[in-house]
């Protein structure tokens, strides 16, 4: 444990946004669990520091101006980078996917393990499954766990109608991430990863997908890259290869639903609900709308000044739910046909 007059500095740079005296404290903190022989959590705290280099203290935690890339074209930033501080409870998922994504995490915590052995630790993993099952989550999640600053890849700057411009955005985000210790997030990675050998799709797209894998054979960067998508089976066969892990984001199981129904409703006294049954009635559900439901029945009850929720709240969530999910089926049906 870091001694009293370094941690008084630490505390005392942070409270009075003095970045050179909280920089100085963090430096002799970590010197010190070095001499302490606590060597992996001198590199951990080295790691967070540095993720921070240049950074100014405030609103509770730190930040960084990072050079962020651009369009040339049109100026547009081509990622999003966020600090998350979530843990595993904050995610539900089936424990089989939960465990391969503590696993990951796992394998980028205890690296230097790895590397003693002549390994690394997986970098390069796919979430797929339908919309509003916690891919965009869990790497948020992961992000907490490691203490990584999150990347989020804006494919809607990255792709370019100049040609040969969505591949020349995509260099920009490799050579960006490859300078530093991030999870980095390809949300609708279908965007730019689609078959190659689909008839319909232009020579730019194949490209496209050729300067992708490229970039994902030749990243030596220390960041752990994810890819989401909802649609996989649009993309390319040799898309795929390119990754080490590969987890299924499905529709919650019955268990998982009550378990987000109260994770979703907690704060609030749900005791007059039976929430196995509204569970029950949530099949084929996703994530996004069980919060949706319940964030809905929430706004009701604080309206009519309670913090209890009652059988009225929920049905008028559950009600207006149906007819959301109904409509949506009918405009599916009419694209499908």
């Amino acid at each position: 444990m870091a001694n009293g007059d370094l941690l008084r500095q630490l505390f005392r740079g942070y409270s009075k946004r003095d970045d050179s005296t909280f920089r100085a404290a963090a430096e002799a903190i970590i010197q010190e669990e070095r001499l302490k022989n606590h060597r992996l959590l001198a590199d951990e705290l080295e790691r967070i520091l540095l993720n921070g280099n240049g950074l100014s203290v405030g609103q509770g935690k730190l930040f960084k101006s990072y050079d962020i890339p651009k369009d040339r074209e049109r100026g547009f930033s081509l990622l999003d980078i966020g600090e998350f501080n979530y843990d595993w409870d904050r995610i539900i998922l089936p424990e089989k996917q939960l465990n391969v994504l503590r696993q990951i995490a796992r394998e980028h915590q205890r690296k230097d393990l790895l590397l003693a052995g002549g390994l690394k630790p997986r970098q390069r993993v796919l979430f797929f499954g339908p919309p509003g099952c916690g891919k965009t989550l869990a790497a948020q999640v992961l992000a907490g766990v490691l203490a990584y600053p999150l990347v989020t890849v804006r494919f809607d700057a990255v792709v370019s109608s100049y040609l040969g411009e969505t591949a020349a955005n995509l260099r920009r985000v490799f050579e960006f991430i490859q300078t530093g210790q991030w999870v980095v997030l390809f949300d609708e990675f279908d965007a730019i990863g689609k078959d190659r050998d689909n008839p319909f799709e232009h020579g730019e797209l194949k490209r496209v997908v050729n300067t992708l894998l490229q970039l994902m054979d030749a990243f030596r960067g220390e960041s752990l890259l994810i890819a989401a998508t909802n649609h996989e089976t649009l993309l390319d066969k040799g898309v795929w290869r390119r990754f080490e892990a590969v987890v299924q984001f499905p529709v919650p199981a019955p268990q998982d639903r009550v378990l987000l129904v109260r994770q979703f409703l907690r704060g609030f006294d749900a005791t007059a609900l039976n929430l196995e049954s509204l569970a029950g009635k949530l099949d084929g559900a996703t994530g996004a709308d069980i919060e949706g439901l319940c964030v809905e029945a929430a706004r009701l009850a604080l309206l009519e000044g309670r913090n209890s929720l009652i059988r009225e709240d929920v049905q008028a969530a559950l009600d207006s739910y149906r007819e959301r999910s109904k409509i949506t089926q009918e405009l599916s049906r009419q694209i499908v046909g």
